[in-house]
């Protein structure tokens, strides 16, 4: 490490502690309320879709679910001359899921080599964090779709999307609400998308379509016409549909514009279609953004900061909290097995 790097890494330390109020960050410290506050905005903030769900601070471990949003009919009458009492009706009246919040590591490093060269920039503080917090929240997206269990020791390697790592909102609806999660079709094992034949086998759905409307349809009936509601798919998924509409229309211009235009993929099953980062490339998920939550527990985020490893020639970050994804309305989300997904590619199901 340069001298130069040196005396960044120590003015980024002294800042640091400063913000955290703290005397040492390289001492683990647990994070103050207003810097919690802090690090849920930058969440938020980190990606489109992290912006657009619940980031929720919750006092306690274990609990339920808090039930946002609203669900079924309040509106009514009452005729009180007739010494009938208005009587007040639950804004959620559903069984709420329990969680649990999991302590989850995040941990990382930083080359010497690496900080040497920036170290010169004006913005060396801001750079140190960038590197570390927009793939810490990507990670945070990542679990939350894929994840299935939480592990006391993970292995990456065997998991490399984190499915051990912590329960994310597909295992929710799998856990929770399992009549919501289509598993197959008229094949064992299998969801099939697309024409087939009758020697290989015709498909479940003939089309994108039709496979987010019968993915709609494992809704309760109290949340199947939710204004809200939205179609998360799979890159694959719209890539093997934009690809049928190209072969089928690729050659009239004014199709080929609305194709060039991304307007063949804003609606599927009569829902506006999105695609998050790290989403499972076969998969379908309808709920609404609101539905979806990220709780942290309070008080539970701890750090440790620009740590020396010349052994290694690198810095270590340490930090880790308590955090658990929640669908706040469980009738108001269904999906399908992402892994099940056979797509119907060159005559046959692959």
């Amino acid at each position: 490490m340069q001298e130069k790097t040196k005396l960044a890494i120590e003015g980024y330390k002294k800042a640091a502690a400063k913000q955290n109020g703290v005397e040492d960050v390289t001492e683990k410290f647990s994070v103050t309320p207003n810097a919690t506050q802090k690090i849920v905005a930058q969440i938020r903030e980190s990606n489109w879709f992290l912006g657009k769900i619940n980031i929720v601070p919750v006092a306690n471990q274990k609990g339920e679910a808090i039930g946002l949003g609203v669900t079924g009919m309040i509106a009514s009458r009452t005729n009180t001359k007739t010494g009938n009492e208005r009587k007040t009706k639950a804004v959620y009246n559903m069984e709420p899921m329990p969680y649990l919040c999991e302590q989850v590591n995040f941990d990382s490093h930083i080359r010497y080599e690496q900080l040497d060269a920036f170290a010169h920039l004006k913005n060396f503080n801001k750079l140190i964090n960038s590197q570390t917090r927009e793939q810490i929240d990507m990670n945070k997206v990542t679990i939350g779709f894929y994840g299935t269990s939480c592990e006391a020791n993970t292995d990456p390697a065997a998991n490399p999307n984190g499915e051990d790592v912590c329960k994310g909102w597909f295992q929710a609806i799998r856990d929770n609400n399992a009549d919501a999660m289509l598993v197959e079709g008229k094949t064992t094992g299998e969801i099939r998308l697309g024409e087939g034949d009758e020697t290989a086998g015709k498909g479940d759905f003939i089309n994108l379509d039709l496979a987010v409307m019968n993915v709609k349809g494992l809704l309760h009936d109290a949340c199947a016409n939710a204004s809200d509601l939205v179609a998360l798919v799979g890159s694959d998924l719209l890539s093997y549909d934009k690809a049928k509409f190209y072969a089928a229309h690729g050659n009239t211009p004014t199709e080929k514009a609305h194709i060039e235009d991304m307007q063949v993929i804003g609606t599927y099953g009569g829902l506006a279609a999105f695609c998050p980062p790290s989403f499972p490339p076969t998969g379908i998920l309808v709920t609404s953004f609101k539905n979806l939550s990220l709780y942290i527990q309070k008080d539970s985020i701890r750090r440790s900061l620009a740590i020396k490893n010349d052994r290694l020639d690198q810095i270590e970050n340490f930090e880790s909290m308590n955090m658990a994804y929640v669908v706040e309305q469980l009738p108001k989300a269904a999906a399908l097995e992402f892994d099940h997904v056979k797509l119907w590619i060159d005559g046959a199901w692959v």
